[in-house]
């Protein structure tokens, strides 16, 4: 009787504890990231490498993402325009911007999930951030547009302080490039 209880007991906690990990299905995941400069702006694509969605009666919960920066493109120069388009996507590849050959990935490693204070119906991930080998503490904005145990997708904003993180690039005194990059991240796990 006593095995019979204790059965119950972890068939219980099981069922009350028990979170789903789901994969990130790269081909639908994006980064579309965005940098101002004096003069005006660039934009692009950065692919996901892999990740994982956890989540908890069909809310978010925890997981990660790695972003491969050695896929980052320019999206607003028209592949018409190959020379501007390679010399930039080179550029921000290079040691003084991302140095993709050294770090050729970044990630954002979600540690607590909240609802966000101003908006019920977005949340908020905060976790560890990586780029160039550097973690600072940060957090993303998540508008979660499916949460199943099967399926999450979502819309995600965040930006961050290139300096914090090595990105020293300081540019030309007409076209100095300004610190802070933005990020909207698409995001499907099954």
């Amino acid at each position: 009787m006593k095995y019979f209880f204790l059965f119950i007991l972890w068939a219980l906690s099981s069922v009350l504890f028990a979170q789903t990990e789901l994969k990130v299905v790269r081909a639908d995941s994006k980064v579309t990231w965005t940098g101002t400069k004096v003069i005006g702006y660039h934009q692009g694509i950065v692919k996901i490498k892999e990740g994982k969605v956890k989540v908890k009666d069909e809310k978010l919960i925890g997981g990660y993402f790695v972003i491969d920066m050695t896929t980052i493109t320019c999206t607003d120069i028209p592949d018409t325009d190959p020379i501007p388009k390679k010399k930039l996507e080179s550029h921000l590849k290079d040691a003084d911007f991302f140095d993709v050959a050294k770090y050729p990935t970044a990630k954002f490693e979600i540690i607590d999930v909240r609802n966000h204070p101003d908006d019920p119906t977005r949340l908020l991930a905060l976790g560890n951030l990586t780029i160039k080998g550097i973690t600072k503490r940060w957090k993303i904005e998540v508008e979660p547009i499916t949460q199943t145990e099967k399926i999450f997708m979502a819309q995600a904003r965040m930006q961050f302080d290139r300096q914090l993180f090595g990105v020293a690039y300081t540019g030309i005194k007409d076209e100095l490039v300004h610190d802070l990059i933005k990020l909207n991240i698409t995001i499907k796990a099954e």
